[in-house]
């Protein structure tokens, strides 16, 4: 497993780079868990990012982009209000982003999970 300290130097490593500079970003999936921690890294320790954040609640995700903008103001942040699980809104977020920008750098995706059963379908047995 890697160390907390390296991973600590390889972000102040990357900062500190050219890599690191106007870099374009989507993050699907990143208002909660491991998907909101890479954001939240990646968004703190790139120079001047623009990230596209794919979500359902632009108004649950706020916080969230308070916290990002305070962390680096120099970045842009831009929340596409959206359901992901329907294809045509994945078309259409694309399509978005395409029509803003030349490149993408960095596509993250961690979306939740699908339960065939509905949101508690896992949970049907035991009631």
């Amino acid at each position: 497993m890697v160390s907390i300290k390296d991973i600590r130097k390889s972000n102040a490593d990357f900062k500190s780079s050219d890599q690191a500079s106007g870099l374009v970003a989507v993050f699907v999936g990143s208002t909660s868990g491991i998907g909101m921690g890479s954001l939240k890294q990646f968004a703190k320790n790139a120079k001047a990012p623009k990230i596209y954040i794919l979500g359902r609640s632009k108004k649950a995700a706020a916080p969230l982009l308070d916290e990002i903008q305070k962390s680096n103001p120099e970045g842009k942040y831009d929340f596409i209000e959206t359901e992901i699980s329907l294809i045509k809104n994945v078309d259409k977020a694309c399509d978005e982003i395409k029509s803003k920008e030349t490149k993408v750098d960095l596509v993250f995706t961690s979306p939740g999970y699908l339960a065939f059963g509905g949101r508690l379908g896992m949970f049907h047995s035991f009631h």
